[in-house]
């Protein structure tokens, strides 16, 4: 399954800020965004890592580059122990609801 992900458009800090089934959705969403911040995002396809977890809820893994002191965007993945295998303890992970971008949580 592939999801569209409207993230940060800036070289470093790369953060994800929702996560779509659709491309329509999270242009639409980028787009209001920028309308409504002057923030600038961008649309990225991006597959789900790992089995089949919860349908509605995914984990957008980040992880920490020491040399820039920033988190960078690793991948969505469907369970937050695979995120986390995936980033380790400095990483940053995210728990986004699909198609809602105002339901989320940072997990760790």
């Amino acid at each position: 399954m592939e999801l569209f992900v409207v993230m940060d458009r800036s070289i470093l800090g790369r953060g994800v800020f929702a996560v779509f089934s659709t491309i329509e959705r999270a242009q639409s969403f980028s787009d209001v965004l920028y309308r409504n911040t002057r923030f600038q995002s961008e649309v990225k396809a991006c597959p789900i890592i790992g089995g089949l977890g919860d349908p509605d809820r995914v984990y957008a893994a980040h992880f920490y580059d020491d040399f820039y002191d920033t988190h960078v965007f690793d991948g969505i993945y469907s369970d937050s122990n695979l995120a986390y295998d995936a980033v380790g303890r400095k990483g940053l992970i995210i728990r986004f609801v699909i198609d809602s971008p105002e339901d989320k949580e940072i997990i760790a």
